[in-house]
């Protein structure tokens, strides 16, 4: 599995789509956090937290997990390389999970931004304020959740095809969905339960709550569980591909 992880975070990291996607991911940050009078400026808002940095970046984590784990898969598929890698002395299981954690780590790596955002805020309290470190942390821990399941997403639609830029529109599709559509579909149903049970397979929904600083099992599970379904999926297309 560290074979494969340190591949791919190698090939991620040093190569000019990694370097160029975590570039955007933090100028993007950094411009509408910062600059741009946008709905999720920090200047603007005035208050002494990160709360508008954790509603922002799920968006930008829906395009840039996608971007990340695009070639995992697919673009192995394409160059013949998978059927390669298959019959190495290594169990699928640990194929993914190499891939899986490659992309998460290049992407604590972008978030880690988000300390020095604290830092910049800290120093403009005034002596009787204070930051809430503990709602910093439960949202870091929830927004980190968020893009695990996004990245098994991603994972999951690069083994569906050959070509890592289909692989990334089917991924965006699922990851749009997953976070948003879910809970746009829960209001046409009038039945209270229904509409819960409906809501409750959205990811803004669990986000929300995990968002308030406040770590539920129940929130924490779901997300777990969804990566763990979708890295389940790519495994089985996996086991496809190798017959």
């Amino acid at each position: 599995m560290w074979t494969i992880f340190k591949r791919d975070l190698a090939s991620l990291f040093y190569s000019a789509l990694g370097y160029s996607l975590l570039g955007s991911f933090l100028l993007f940050n950094g411009l509408l956090l910062w600059v741009f009078p946008s709905a999720w400026n920090i200047l603007d808002a005035g208050f002494g937290d990160l709360n508008l940095f954790f509603e922002l970046n799920p968006w930008l984590l829906i395009f840039l997990l996608p971007a990340l784990g695009m070639k995992s898969f697919s673009e192995e598929i394409k160059l013949g390389t998978l059927e390669l890698l298959l019959t190495k002395p290594l169990t699928k299981i640990e194929l993914i999970l190499g891939k899986f954690f490659a992309v998460i780590c290049l992407l604590l790596l972008g978030l880690s931004v988000s300390l020095f955002y604290l830092y910049l805020i800290n120093n403009a309290l005034l002596p009787n304020q204070y930051i809430d470190y503990g709602v910093y942390i439960g949202s870091f821990i929830g927004l980190l959740l968020l893009a695990m399941s996004l990245a098994a997403i991603s994972l999951w639609a690069s083994t569906l095809v050959d070509s890592p830029f289909s692989a990334f529109l089917i991924a965006v599709f699922v990851g749009v969905f997953y976070f948003y559509g879910w809970q746009q579909l829960a209001l046409l149903f009038s039945d209270f339960y229904t509409y819960t049970l409906v809501k409750s397979i959205s990811f803004q929904h669990h986000y929300a709550e995990l968002n308030k600083g406040v770590l539920r099992l129940s929130n924490m599970l779901y997300f777990c569980l969804q990566t763990a379904f979708f890295l389940y999926w790519t495994y089985l297309n996996l086991e496809k591909r190798s017959r």
